[in-house]
């Protein structure tokens, strides 16, 4: 383990970590849109961004994986949570990774690549789990979710961060507080 891994994973962060895990689950659950290939389209991306850009890649990693996967495993869709887990898990790392100055067009840059890779990350399971076609006509769903993840998901970092501007301490950015 890395020193940075060590500093962003201590005692500190677990309680972090269970209670953004558990609202990201709720999230998940909140909105499920059906889709053919027997999974779901919801708002987990909203909590997988905001997480990256406020508590950086190892808290977002693990939020953002966990959340979502117990949200398919309490929803009944269990051959997905492993699939979901890692996605969505890996989709937090590279936001958070990469984000490291509150720059537009790093936010946008670097949540878009972690979005292609989310649909295509799907399109590979959906591949898996129900046919190549299927999985092909989820990837517009699945790059709309992104989307609108994104932007919600920095609207509501936005919005912590103006309210609660510490926030910037406890997380990722390299940014002095009220900036």
């Amino acid at each position: 383990m890395t020193a940075r891994t060590q500093k962003a994973l201590t005692a500190s962060t677990i309680p972090l970590i269970a209670i953004m895990t558990a609202v990201t689950t709720v999230v998940t659950m909140f909105v499920k849109i059906p889709t053919p290939t027997r999974g779901y389209l919801n708002l987990s991306d909203t909590m997988i961004y905001f997480c990256a850009y406020a508590f950086g890649p190892w808290v977002g990693g693990l939020v953002g994986g966990l959340g979502p996967a117990l949200g398919d495993l309490i929803s009944g869709y269990p051959q997905w949570a492993i699939f979901t887990f890692v996605i969505d898990g890996v989709q937090a790392l590279i936001v958070g990774a990469a984000v490291r100055k509150l720059r537009a067009l790093d936010v946008v840059l670097w949540s878009v690549i972690a979005g292609a890779w989310k649909v295509f990350g799907y399109f590979i399971a959906g591949g898996i789990l129900s046919g190549w076609g299927p999985a092909l006509g989820e990837t517009v769903g699945n790059a709309v979710q992104a989307g609108v993840g994104l932007v919600l998901g920095f609207a509501l970092f936005a919005a912590v961060r103006k309210a609660y501007p510490p926030l910037v301490r406890l997380g990722n950015l390299g940014v002095k507080a009220g900036a």
